[in-house]
């Protein structure tokens, strides 16, 4: 795990990716809170949904944490983009509906495709269609933790235990 006091901690990438079906554009180096972004492919996206119930029952409030998942899309050539974006988009109004009516869906559920794979390559990610990783940064988006084993929520929290008030 890398030095969260170091300047030359690995980092986010300073890109900006568009989240499906809010269509927010989220800035990865420039959020300002503690991130965790899980990544995965079609079939391992039950890690997003149990990563993310871990950490709101702790961490309810998207001021305090930002959660996405970052979905590797490489293997789609671009032709085929058309018809994977609805599918993205369906899946971010399924998770919104099961939300509170009070709720933000922008803020709560944030899917941005990883179009070319260059966020996974970015943070040195790799299988997550196989195996889903978690990857957790401090509000300097300097890389505190990267997971890719049995127990992501587990992981993600311990390492948001020196980043977040309990």
């Amino acid at each position: 795990m890398p030095d969260t006091t170091s300047d030359n901690a690995a980092r986010l990438p300073d890109v900006t990716l568009t989240a499906a079906g809010s269509e927010r554009e989220v800035k990865l180096g420039q959020l300002g809170v503690p991130v965790i972004l899980v990544f995965h492919g079609q079939d391992t996206g039950d890690a997003a949904i149990e990563v993310n119930k871990a950490v709101r029952k702790q961490h309810a409030g998207v001021d305090e944490v930002f959660i996405a998942s970052v979905i590797d899309l490489r293997s789609f050539p671009s032709m085929f983009r058309g018809m994977v974006q609805p599918a993205l988009e369906k899946a971010y109004h399924n998770a919104a509906g099961r939300l509170p009516a009070e709720a933000d869906a922008a803020d709560l559920v944030v899917l941005l495709p990883d179009w070319e794979g260059s966020v996974h390559d970015a943070v040195g990610v790799k299988g997550s269609t196989e195996k889903a990783a978690v990857v957790v940064a401090d509000r300097e988006a300097r890389i505190v933790c990267i997971d890719q084993g049995d127990n992501l929520a587990e992981a993600v929290l311990a390492a948001l235990a020196g980043l977040v008030g309990t």
